[in-house]
């Protein structure tokens, strides 16, 4: 099998072995393929809870029980900076 590589993934397969993460190409390449695999597998054996966490999603979206993006941020800064003073 032939594979023809981006330059931006080749770009990215050299900085690993010269970070010194990788030995060759081929093992950066067959890291990959594994973590690949292995995100495949997950989602395979965990669709059906996926699928009902959607569908809990969605029927709160169709009720209007939700806050936009902006509001959870907020809300997510302000605990942190809480955590930081020590109020927790």
């Amino acid at each position: 099998m032939t594979v023809t590589l981006t330059a931006e993934q080749e770009q990215f397969i050299t900085e690993q072995l010269k970070d010194g993460h990788y030995r060759s190409a081929a093992d950066v390449v067959a890291q990959s393929l594994g973590m690949l695999r292995a995100q495949e597998e997950f989602i395979r054996s965990n669709m059906t809870e996926l699928r009902e966490k959607i569908a809990v999603g969605m029927e709160q979206i169709r009720r209007g029980e939700v806050v936009d993006g902006k509001t959870v941020i907020r809300n997510l800064r302000e605990k942190l900076q809480q955590r930081e003073r020590g109020g927790q």
